[in-house]
């Protein structure tokens, strides 16, 4: 989870509030791209979603923070692209790699039927 929100989440917020400064003083725009995950998650996609849930909400926030400045905030949401995260054989990859990272008693707790089900 720290990797995928470091790159998704803290990093977008660090940039913007880098630059927040200029952009007051600009009463310019900013445009953040999130996910359509960030508003329905599925559950293989783990950290994904709740990144990009973190970019609809910082967002939403920063909007509402810097409308008395003259600053505009957006959002892109783009749809299903195929790409790694969602492409079949890599997304069965995925998971039999956290299903094995898991502890015996955790497997168990779900069952073999969870990830079958997950595929």
């Amino acid at each position: 989870y720290k990797a995928v929100l470091s790159v998704n989440l803290l990093g977008m917020i660090d940039v913007t509030r880098t630059f927040l400064p200029f952009l007051k003083k600009s009463r310019g725009r900013i445009v953040n791209v999130a996910s359509i995950a960030g508003r329905l998650a599925s559950r293989a996609m783990g950290p994904y979603p709740v990144s990009k849930y973190g970019v609809e909400a910082f967002s939403d926030s920063l909007r509402r923070a810097m409308w008395c400045f003259g600053v505009s905030v957006h959002i892109i949401e783009p749809g299903v692209f195929r790409t790694n995260i969602n492409e079949g054989e890599s997304v069965h990859r995925l998971l039999d790699d956290a299903w094995e990272r898991q502890s015996a008693e955790t497997r168990k707790e779900y069952g073999e039927e969870f990830l079958q089900a997950a595929k």
